[in-house]
């Protein structure tokens, strides 16, 4: 231990004497460290352990119901959750849940949350103890629920209830139900969604969701200790299968998976999953580029110091003592480099809240750093200084004694195979830059792609808001009166050209909404799932979108629930079930009730803009609702200027309808469906920050290894200029030289770019993995930094003075 120190002294003192050298060292593996640390906090806070305050959340997984239709519908009814709880032996706890927006307190004091009305053990499944009061007691929910109790945040007490410690057991209207606090939730306690801050838990009577074929709830698991995901998903597919058979009314073509956090099908953990894995690649990169530019400025500097270590080695010093040197020398540059990066990756923990596009959820992207990422960063901080100390250390003990005492007095000269050593390490920083480049290359073109693919319908100068009138208590026909009362007054509004409400809005972060259909005179295939998305949208929806009609008509004001059932079908639906002919008057079964087509309009994106064409149908909004739930429902008004100033006459307009009507989100859909190109976007605003990050280090390495070239070779330069070399001559020499590095780099970038294809190809959207416009953009990108990194050495090669030259042999 004592040696250690020694080492550590007297690489201080080293690396005070060269401060140029150890200020560029840090920056430069500070850059590597900082962006490496930043992308593993992120992944670590909202993908791989986002439950910040429960207990052993490695722990904690997803239930999950997984249809053979391939439509995503993740929700669990209460009756399969009972099944299940009583029949997994892998789990040791079992909690469902169910967001909802709330309306706390009446009146003008009311304030709009987001709460969740949760399974009484949710709090104990979850390991997470209330700060203040308790949690759920056993007669407050389920079968024996006698009233409706819940817990609050820590942010909903301190704020609205301004930390009033009295608040336990004071009764307070949710919704305009009168619900009894118990407790408030510890600070760091945000709920089960990732991305989401909500603001309270109900615990409620589950009188009329005992159907099993009412799947509202989203489920979590705890795992027993030692019990895998794969395990305890093998079990949950077999029970799922054993309910089919039981139940096949209801739960035939429905099994269930048990899968990760981040594997789940609904949450931004599962959005942010795969950007944040390319990040990460990307920042390994990065922080291999530093490494190598480090590894570079060490074996210049030990050029100098051969005499240095020749002498040591004279006295004694073995070749292990003489690498433990350089080695503690180059985790003495990684220390500092992680003790400068991590306040830069604690500060830019937060950047995703910047850059996730509205929702109309209480979003929250407060990462905060944990012991693993600490821990991350000194793994980090150990595996920078092996790999920018060793090559210094192995180049520097393999000169004998007598030949490093022989050269002592020619300066820094570095050795053949020490140049050689120096041209790898700029050709791998070439290399990784070209593979980081190529990658932003592809992300932006698919940005680019999925921007300008259309949408089918037109969102400009379109007002789009979410109404929450769960939290009214109105029922489904007071929730269809209401929408209708506000249509017609904003239709009589100035400035509004178009209003129209649906039960969803496409192109957001939802799964969308679906139903089985059953069409007349069409005969399914053997396995053929009749699963169907589908909306349901009021008269004038689709001349505000300006989603075209090609056949029949739209809906109309008297298309109500005393009305005989219409249905609207696009272009795919006809398609598919009636060979592309004329649908309209045709019949279909839906709700158990016969529907007949009234009209065609054309094909646009509902959930993605990477979707290929699907059927898909609308239902009159006045004929059929069972309530807007956690969605809202969605308002669209069309405005003759800027959507932006809509919002007070929205809200004007409600009130005239209800004093206490309902919160609401408002937006331009312009806005709102930004959500259909997140991913890329956020991709390639990241990357576009770790190429540019990249390319400095690539430059700056390059433009070192010539600079050092240039210097050690002033004597030949010298030389050959005296002997009537031409100076455009020696320009192209070292031009030369610095594009041959530059062009080998390049090269073994490319098979690097060429293996990562097939990892990337499902994350881009009308661009090949092999996409030669993002290959050559990046080579041609790298070519011209090469020549400008060269270009300054070579100037001064060109000014060489043979005397000045010659005095110095």
């Amino acid at each position: 231990m004592r040696g250690v120190l020694e080492d550590l002294r007297y690489a201080a003192g080293v690396l005070r004497r060269a401060p140029a050298l150890t200020v560029v060292a840090v920056l430069t593996l500070a850059l590597g460290i900082a962006a490496t640390t930043t992308v593993f906090s992120w992944i670590d806070g909202m993908v791989l352990h986002p439950f910040r305050g429960a207990r052993d959340d490695g722990q904690l997984a997803v239930l999950e119901s997984v249809r053979a239709s391939g439509i995503q519908d993740p929700n669990v009814s209460y009756a399969d959750c009972r099944d299940f709880q009583d029949s997994l032996r892998s789990i040791s706890g079992l909690a469902f849940n169910q967001q909802a927006p709330a309306s706390v307190g009446d009146g003008e004091k009311a304030y709009s949350a987001w709460f969740e009305t949760v399974s009484g053990n949710y709090f104990d499944v979850l390991g997470v103890r209330p700060v203040l009061g308790r949690t759920f007691a056993r007669d407050e929910y389920g079968d024996q629920a006698r009233a409706f109790t819940a817990v609050i945040s820590y942010r909903l007490w301190q704020g609205y209830f301004q930390g009033d410690a009295s608040i336990l057991g004071r009764t307070v209207r949710i919704n305009r139900q009168r619900v009894t606090l118990v407790g408030v939730a510890p600070p760091e306690f945000h709920g089960d969604f990732p991305g989401v801050a909500l603001d309270g838990w109900v615990a409620v009577p589950l009188a009329g969701e005992r159907g099993r074929d009412a799947r509202h709830f989203k489920v979590i698991v705890r795992l027993k200790p030692g019990v895998g995901v794969s395990e305890a998903n093998a079990e949950a597919a077999t029970v799922a299968a054993r309910l089919a058979r039981a139940f096949p009314q209801t739960n035939e073509g429905i099994g269930a998976r048990i899968v990760p956090v981040w594997k789940a099908q609904s949450g931004l953990s599962g959005v942010l999953a795969s950007p944040l894995a390319i990040l990460g690649a990307a920042c390994g990169l990065v922080l291999l580029i530093a490494c190598a530019n480090v590894a570079n400025l060490l074996l210049a500097r030990s050029a100098a110091r051969r005499t240095e270590f020749a002498i040591r080695a004279a006295l004694g010093a073995g070749p292990a003592r003489l690498s433990r040197q350089l080695v503690s020398e180059s985790l003495l540059l990684a220390a500092l480099a992680t003790l400068a990066g991590l306040p830069l990756a604690l500060w830019c923990q937060n950047v995703l809240a910047y850059v996730v596009p509205p929702t109309g959820l209480p979003l929250h992207f407060d990462v905060h750093p944990s012991a693993r990422v600490f821990l991350f960063a000194a793994v980090v901080c150990l595996a920078s200084a092996v790999i920018s100390g060793l090559p210094p250390a192995f180049q520097s003990v393999r000169h004998s004694i007598v030949d490093g005492l022989k050269e002592a007095g020619r300066g820094d000269t570095q050795s053949a195979h020490s140049r050689r050593i120096s041209a790898l390490f700029v050709a791998a920083q070439v290399g990784l830059a070209l593979a980081t480049l190529v990658t932003l290359g592809l992300f932006l073109r698919s940005l680019y792609g999925l921007r300008n693919t259309p949408a089918g319908f037109d969102h400009r100068n379109v007002t789009v808001c979410r109404l929450f009138l769960v939290t009214n208590s109105y029922t489904p026909s007071e929730e269809q009166q209401f929408s209708r009362r506000l249509r017609e007054r904003l239709l009589a509004a100035p400035g509004v050209t178009g209003a129209a409400y649906s039960d969803s809005i496409p192109l957001g972060f939802g799964l969308g909404k679906w139903t089985g259909v059953r069409v007349e005179g069409y005969t399914p295939k053997p396995g053929e799932s009749l699963d169907v998305h589908r909306a349901s949208v009021s008269p004038g929806y689709f001349d505000l979108m300006r989603v075209p009609l090609l056949a029949g008509r739209d809906f109309r004001p008297e298309d109500d629930e005393n009305a005989p059932a219409v249905v609207i079908v696009n272009e795919s639906f006809a398609r598919r079930f009636f060979d592309g002919r004329d649908p309209v008057r045709r019949r279909l079964q839906i709700y158990g009730r016969r529907f007949t087509i009234v009209g065609m309009v054309k094909d646009s994106k509902y959930l993605s803009l990477s979707e290929a064409p699907q059927p898909y149908f609308y239902t009159s909004f006045d004929q059929v609702h069972g309530g807007s739930g956690e969605g809202g429902v969605a308002l669209y008004a069309r405005t003759a200027g800027d959507a932006r100033g809509f919002v007070p006459v929205l809200r004007r307009e409600m009130s005239a309808i209800d004093p206490d009507s309902a919160g609401l989100t408002a937006m331009p859909l312009s806005d709102y469906i930004s959500a259909a190109w997140f991913g890329p976007r956020l991709a390639s605003l990241l990357l576009g920050v770790l190429g540019a990050i990249s390319l400095l280090l690539a430059g700056v390495g390059l433009y070192g290894v010539m600079a050092c070239a240039v210097s050690q070779r002033t004597r030949e330069i010298g030389i050959r200029i005296a002997l009537g070399a031409d100076r455009g001559g020696v320009l192209r020499m070292v031009m030369k030289r610095g594009l041959m590095l530059a062009l080998s780099g390049i090269a073994a970038g490319l098979v690097l770019a060429l293996a990562a294809a097939p990892e990337l190809a499902p994350l881009l959207y009308r661009v090949s993995p092999v996409d030669p416009v993002s290959i050559a953009g990046a080579a041609l990108f790298l070519i011209v930094v090469a020549v400008l990194a060269s270009l300054i050495p070579a100037l001064r090669a060109t000014r060489v003075d043979p005397m000045v030259a010659l005095r110095q042999e």
